[in-house]
This record gives structure tokens, sequence and C-alpha cells, in this order.
């Protein structure tokens, strides 16, 4: 993973990085082959960058994910 195109996220939107953590920790015990899983974890990250996610957007997400896992470009499509 692209680690600066993370912290660029992160400080763009100004997110404080205990969230994150706290996203991670979620995302580690989740199944991200279960399509609810993803979704409550696309509605957290939105949350957290205070942006909203339309219907399409999630959807291309959660394609995304269940085909090619997690993958850097997926902070491009936030």
């Amino acid at each position: 993973m692209n680690f600066g195109k993370l912290f660029n996220f992160i400080s763009d939107n100004n997110i404080n990085p205990e969230e994150i953590f706290n996203l991670v920790e979620k995302v580690k015990k989740s199944d991200l082959k279960d399509e609810n899983n993803i979704r409550s974890i696309i509605h957290e990250v939105a949350k957290i960058a205070g942006k909203p996610i339309d219907k399409n957007k999630e959807d291309a997400l959660v394609k995304k994910i269940l085909s090619d896992g997690v993958s850097e470009d997926i902070i491009d499509m936030l």
C-alpha cells in the first residue's frame, strides 16, 4: 500500500488518526467477502472523511473490493 497516498488523504480531509486506527482494527476483524461488512466500512470511511457517498460510488467500491480486495487505488475512488 502507498502510505504516502493514505497520509495525504488523512491530512487533506483533516481526519483524526485515532479514528483511522479504530477503523483499521474493525477492518482486520471483518469478513471482506461479506457485502454488508464492506458497505458498513465504506459508510464509516465516508463519515470519518466527512464526505457523502452516493449509491453508485458505494456500489462501485463494493464491487471492486469483492473482486480485487483492498488495493491502494481505492483511495483514488474516494
